[in-house]
């Protein structure tokens, strides 16, 4: 999945990042939602920032995820724009900079946007291998009903595999926006 990633060509890119943020503008918990976590785009991962910018996102704020410290295992969230300032964490993806105080937990969020490597029906969803996701979001997993943040994974339409396997460490996701639509 991460070769048939990379293999994507910036018009390919684009037109996914266009078809995702009409599918995701188009959505009645991401009209609601005022406080939206997303991610800075790396590996050809589809871009949930078409959204930014938008006319319907203006009194939203977006968050992104920060490793607070150069040991950190968990995410935290910071307000940022793609004007804004940024640098590099210690595994070279772009976050906002921003002081610990504007830092937030995931609890803080209404929907939560998520990368992926590849996604299956039953709402699974395999990342980078890092776990970073998983352990911030462990507490999520815990329970059987939760109201926010919803937890919504994107991705190109290809990237849907009939069956993951699945541990007891997982937190599964809300539903899964791609280039093509929705699958819940």
């Amino acid at each position: 999945m991460r070769r048939l990633r990379m293999a994507l060509g910036p018009r390919d890119l684009a037109s996914a990042q266009r078809a995702l943020a009409r599918y995701l503008l188009s959505d009645r918990n991401f009209r609601k939602a005022r406080r939206i976590g997303v991610y800075w785009p790396v590996s050809g991962e589809i871009s949930p920032l078409g959204v930014l910018g938008h006319p319907r996102t203006r009194h939203k704020v977006f968050y992104f995820p920060v490793l607070a410290g150069p040991q950190a295992r968990m995410l935290r969230f910071a307000p940022g724009t793609p004007t804004g300032s940024w640098t590099r964490n210690r595994l070279g993806i772009p976050e906002p900079l921003a002081s610990a105080r504007a830092q937030r937990s995931w609890r803080h969020l209404d929907l939560l946007i998520v990368p992926l490597v590849a996604f299956d029906s039953s709402g699974r969803r395999l990342g980078m291998g890092g776990g970073f996701y998983d352990r911030s979001l462990a507490a999520r997993g815990h329970r059987r009903h939760w109201r926010k943040p919803r937890l919504v994974g994107v991705g190109h339409a290809f990237q849907e595999l009939p069956k993951l396997p699945h541990e007891a460490w997982d937190v599964a996701l809300d539903a899964v926006c791609t280039d093509k639509g929705w699958r819940r």
